[in-house]
C-alpha cells in the first residue's frame, strides 16, 4: 500500500511553523468560552467595589462564590462582552473607565481567537488547505496509476517476451516505468519504489508552505492583540486596577510574557527608546509587584505569587540573553536625558530589577537558588553572571604593575561591560532580594571586584571601571537579614572591607543596612542580635584595619585607576554614631557580648541590653582617626554627629535624673556614668586632632551646612531644640567650631592660644552639655544665659565663665565626671 498522508505534526515540522497549537494554545491561554461568565463576575464585583484596586480582588471573591449573574445576558448576538443597565457599571468615573477597559479586553481577545481561528479552520483556512492537499496527493497517485494502467492495457498489465521500459504521463510530467520478473518468461510493471514517497514529499511541502503563511498571520494577529492588550494594561495600570490579580489573567500568561520582553528589548535596541513603550511593556512586571509588595515594606511580601505570575516572569526573563540583559541596565543610567525621560528610563530598569527579585525569591513563591532544582529554573543570563566561569576575568586579568607584561584582554573587557550592565539593572531594584539571591550577588560583587581593582584605567589598557559590583551591593542592601549575615560572616567581611573600590556606595549602603536593627523589632528582641554583632564585627575590623577602610593599604594604588571610599567611611561613621552609647565606654578589649536570658549592659544610658560590646580606647581612638583622615564631607558630618550625641546623651541624662528625684536612693540610678563617656569622647576627638592633624587645614574647620542634614538623618532631629539659641543654628556642627566661625567683627585679633584652647578643649563639649541642661530645665540651668554669636558684644571668655556658672549651679558632679573622663582620654601617649 502507498503511503501518501501526512499527519499536522509532519506538517508544522516540515514548515518549521506551528500555526495548528499556536491556535490551540491561545485558546486555551484566553479561555473564551468562559469569557461570557468572567464578564458576569465582573459586573458583580464592579458593582461592589469602592474603588479600582478592589475590582479584581472583588472579582476573584465572586468567582469563587456560586449565584453570580447569567454570563449569557452579558453577551450579545455576535458573541461580544456588552455593557449594559444590568451587567457592568462601575461605581464613579475612574470606575467606568476601568471597566470599560476591562470589557474592551475582553472582546479584543474574542477577537483574536476568532481571527486565528478563522486562519486555520474556517472554510478556506488552514485546515482546509491541508485536507486539500491529502486529497490531491491521493489522486495524484491514482493518476499515474491510470496512466500506467492505459499504457498497459493491451497486454492486460503483463508482457510476454523480451521486458522493455515503458513511459508514461500525466499531469505533464513523465516517468519512466520498469518490468519486474513474477515467473520464468513473465513480467509485470509497477509504478517505481519510493513514488508514493516523491508524491507524498510534494504535497507535504505544498502544505509546509500554507502552513508557513498562515503561521505568519498568526503572528500578525497575535501582535495585534498584544500590542492592544498592552495598553489597556498601560491604562488600567495607572487607573489603580491590577493587571495580576483577578480571574481576567489576559495579562500575565506566558505568551504575554515572551512578547512583553522581546519588544521591550527592540524598543531598547533603538537610538531613542519610546519612554512611554518602555513603561507598557514593564507594566505587567509592575502590576506582579504591587500585588506581592507594599511599597513601604519591599522585603516583606504580602503574599505568595501565582503560578501564572511565576510563570510570566520566567517567560519574560527567559527571552533575554546576557547581551540584552545587560543592555537593560542602561536604562538606570540618566546621564545627559532629560530628567523625564530620564525617569520613565529608570521606572523601567526598576521593574525588570524588581521582577528578577521577585522570581528568585522562596519566600514569595519564587525560585530558592540555594537548590540545585532553583538554580535550573533561575533565567539562563542571570545564572552566568552570578555562578558563570570566570575564566574571561581570570585570563585578562595581568599585573600590569609589573613591566612588560601587557594588560586586560578584549575577552575581559566585553565581560566587564556586561557585568557593569547587570549590576547596573540590579542596583536600580526596589524591591528586596531572597536571603541566598543577595548573598550570591554580594558574593560575585565582591569576587569581581578583587579581580578588577588593579586593572589600569590611564595606562592605555581601557577607561572602564567596574560599576557592575557596586551596583549589586546596592540590591543586596534592600535585604536587611542578609546584609547582617554577610558582615558576620568573616570571609566575606573582610573581602568586602580589605578590597579597594572606585565607588563604595554599594558597600556603604550595605554596612548601614546589615548594622542598623530594623524598624519594629526592639534592642532586646532575639531578631535584633545580629545588627549589633554586625556593626561590632565592622568598627573593630575598621579599627584594626584602618588603610583598608581609608584606602590607602597600596601606596601605589592611584596608579591603577580613580579609588573613592568616602561611601564607606561615611557608613562606618553613621554606624559609629549609632552605638556611641556603647563605643563610649572604654575599656581593654574590645569583644561582643550576647545573652539568652539577662543582660550583658545594664543602665547604659538608661536602658539595659542583651546584646552589646565593648571597643577598647585603643580601638575607639583608631577609629575616630579614620574619620578624622576620611574623604570628602565624612569628617564634617561624622564630628558633627558626635557633637549632637553628646548634647542628646547629657539632655536625657538629666531628664531621667529628674524623673527619678524625689524617689527612695535605692531606686534612683544616678547618671555619672554618662557625663563619663560625653567626657571620654570628647577626649578621644581631643587626642586624634593633636595625634593625628590633617594635612589639609581646610577640613578642620566645620564650614559646611551639608552637614547638618547628614548628621540630623543618623542621630535624629532634635524636636524643638535649641530655638534661638546657637546650637539651634548651627545644629550639627561642632559647637566651638561655631563660635570660631561665627564672631563678629574683630575676632581674627583673638589670641589664637585662647582659640586653640576653645577649639579642641573640654570647653566644646562642656558648652554643649550646658545647653542640654537648659533644654530640660535641669537645676535651674536655664536661668542662666550662654551668650551667642548672633547677637554680638562678646568674646570666649563670656561663653566659658557662663557654662562655669551653670555646672556650679546645677550638676557640678556631672561636669566634674566628665572633665576627669576628658583628661585621662585627651592625655598625651608615651
Amino acid at each position: 500500500m502507498p503511503i501518501l498522508s501526512f499527519t499536522r505534526d509532519e506538517v508544522e515540522a516540515e514548515a518549521d511553523a506551528r500555526p495548528w497549537k499556536r491556535q490551540t494554545e491561545f485558546r486555551e491561554e484566553i479561555q473564551p468560552d468562559e469569557m461570557a461568565d468572567t464578564a458576569a463576575v465582573y459586573a458583580r464585583a464592579a458593582g461592589e467595589a469602592d474603588d479600582a484596586g478592589d475590582l479584581a480582588r472583588g472579582a476573584t471573591e465572586v468567582s469563587a462564590e456560586s449565584g453570580s449573574l447569567d454570563g449569557d445576558a452579558l453577551v450579545d448576538a455576535d458573541g461580544r462582552i456588552r455593557t449594559t443597565a444590568r451587567g457592568l457599571q462601575g461605581n464613579g468615573e475612574d470606575m467606568d473607565a476601568v471597566v470599560g477597559y476591562v470589557v474592551r479586553a475582553m472582546n479584543r481577545a474574542l477577537d483574536a481567537d476568532e481571527e486565528v481561528h478563522d486562519i486555520v479552520l474556517a472554510e478556506g483556512g488552514l485546515d482546509t488547505k491541508y485536507i486539500e492537499h491529502l486529497n490531491a496527493a491521493i489522486t495524484e497517485w491514482n493518476g499515474w496509476q491510470a496512466a500506467l494502467e492505459a499504457r498497459l492495457r493491451p497486454e492486460g498489465g503483463v508482457l510476454l517476451g523480451p521486458p522493455a521500459p515503458l513511459t508514461i504521463t500525466y499531469g505533464g510530467e513523465y516517468a519512466m516505468v520498469w518490468p519486474r520478473m513474477v515467473s520464468v518468461g513473465n513480467y509485470q510493471y509497477d509504478l517505481p519504489a519510493g513514488f508514493d514517497g516523491r508524491i507524498r514529499q510534494k504535497y507535504l511541502k505544498k502544505a509546509a508552505t500554507d502552513a508557513k503563511t498562515a503561521d505568519g498571520e498568526i503572528t500578525d494577529a497575535l501582535d495585534a492583540y498584544r500590542s492592544k492588550l498592552a495598553e489597556y494594561g498601560q491604562e488600567l495600570g495607572d487607573l489603580g486596577y491590577d493587571l495580576s490579580d483577578g480571574p481576567l489573567g489576559l495579562w500575565t500568561t506566558q505568551p504575554m510574557g515572551e512578547y512583553a520582553a522581546d519588544r521591550l528589548v527592540e524598543e531598547m535596541n533603538k537610538d531613542h527608546p519610546d519612554p512611554e513603550a518602555l513603561l507598557r511593556w514593564t507594566e505587567t512586571l509592575d502590576a506582579i509587584g504591587l500585588g506581592i509588595y507594599d511599597p513601604d515594606q519591599p522585603d516583606k511580601p504580602l503574599r505568595e505569587m501565582t503560578a501564572a505570575e511565576r510563570d510570566y516572569l520566567s517567560a519574560f526573563y527567559g527571552r533575554l540573553d546576557k547581551d540584552e540583559l545587560a543592555l537593560l541596565g542602561s536604562l538606570a543610567d540618566g546621564k545627559g536625558l532629560d530628567p523625564g525621560v530620564a525617569g520613565t528610563r529608570f521606572a523601567a530598569a526598576q521593574r525588570v530589577a524588581d521582577g528578577l527579585m521577585m522570581l528568585m525569591n522562596p519566600e514569595d513563591g519564587g525560585y530558592d537558588p540555594s537548590t540545585a532544582a532553583g538554580r535550573e529554573q533561575m533565567p539562563a543570563a542571570v545564572r552566568d553572571f552570578l555562578y558563570g566561569d570566570r575564566q574571561a576575568f581570570i585570563d585578562g586579568f595581568v599585573d600590569v604593575s609589573l613591566p612588560n607584561r601587557g594588560g586586560p584582554d578584549d575577552a575581559y573587557w566585553d565581560a566587564l561591560r556586561d557585568f557593569n550592565g547587570f549590576g547596573q539593572l540590579m542596583g536600580a531594584a526596589s524591591v528586596a532580594p531572597g536571603d541566598a539571591f543577595a548573598k550570591d550577588m554580594a558574593h560575585t560583587a565582591v569576587n569581581i571586584q578583587g579581580l578588577t581593582q588593579y586593572h589600569y584605567f590611564d595606562g592605555g589598557y581601557g577607561d572602564i571601571p567596574n560599576t557592575g559590583s557596586n551596583g549589586l551591593l546596592q540590591a543586596v542592601s534592600l535585604n536587611t537579614d542578609a546584609s547582617a549575615d554577610l558582615l558576620n560572616d568573616k570571609a566575606f567581611r573582610e573581602g568586602a572591607l580589605g578590597v579597594h573600590w572606585e565607588d563604595s556606595t554599594g558597600v556603604g549602603a550595605l554596612v548601614r543596612s546589615g548594622t542598623t536593627v530594623p524598624e519594629g523589632v526592639g534592642h532586646n528582641d532575639p531578631e535584633a542580635e545580629k545588627y549589633v554583632h554586625a556593626a561590632y564585627n565592622v568598627l573593630e575590623y575598621a579599627a584594626g584595619h584602618d588603610k583598608d577602610i581609608l584606602g590607602t593599604r597600596n601606596h601605589n594604588i592611584s596608579e591603577y585607576g580613580p579609588i573613592d571610599h568616602t561611601g564607606l567611611q561615611d557608613a562606618i561613621g553613621d554606624t559609629a554614631l549609632q552605638y556611641m552609647d556603647m563605643i563610649s565606654k572604654g575599656g581593654t578589649k574590645s569583644e561582643f557580648a550576647s545573652s539568652a536570658d539577662g543582660f550583658t549592659d545594664l543602665n547604659l544610658h538608661g536602658r539595659d541590653y542583651r546584646y552589646s560590646f565593648d571597643l577598647s580606647d585603643a580601638d575607639r581612638e583608631s577609629l575616630f582617626k579614620i574619620m578624622n583622615q576620611s574623604g570628602g564631607d565624612v569628617r564634617e558630618e561624622f564630628f558633627g554627629g558626635v557633637g549632637q550625641w553628646q548634647e542628646m546623651a547629657a539632655h536625657d541624662a538629666f531628664r531621667r535624673d529628674m524623673e527619678a528625684q524625689g524617689q527612695p536612693d535605692g531606686q534612683r540610678r544616678g547618671e555619672s556614668s554618662v557625663f563619663d563617656h560625653i567626657g571620654r569622647i570628647a577626649g578621644t576627638v581631643q587626642y586624634v586632632q593633636e595625634v593625628d592633624p590633617v594635612a589639609d587645614t581646610s577640613k578642620n574647620q566645620f564650614t559646611g551646612y551639608a552637614a547638618i542634614s547628614t548628621a540630623a538623618s543618623v542621630i535624629n532631629t532634635i524636636g524643638d531644640f535649641g530655638k534661638g539659641n546657637l546650637v539651634g543654628q548651627l545644629a550639627a556642627f561642632g559647637l566651638t567650631e561655631g563660635l570660631r566661625y561665627t564672631l563678629p567683627d574683630g575676632a581674627a585679633a583673638v589670641d589664637k592660644a585662647q582659640w586653640e584652647a576653645v577649639n579642641w578643649g573640654d570647653v566644646s563639649a562642656r558648652t554643649t552639655v550646658a545647653y542640654a541642661a537648659q533644654r530640660a530645665e535641669y537645676g535651674g540651668a536655664q536661668d542662666h544665659e550662654i551668650p551667642t554669636p548672633s547677637k554680638g558684644g562678646f568674646n570666649q571668655t563670656d561663653v566659658i565663665e557662663s557654662v562655669r556658672n551653670i555646672e556650679g549651679d546645677a550638676y557640678g558632679h556631672y561636669s566634674q565626671a566628665l572633665i576627669n573622663a576628658y583628661n585621662r582620654a585627651a592625655e598625651p601617649r608615651d
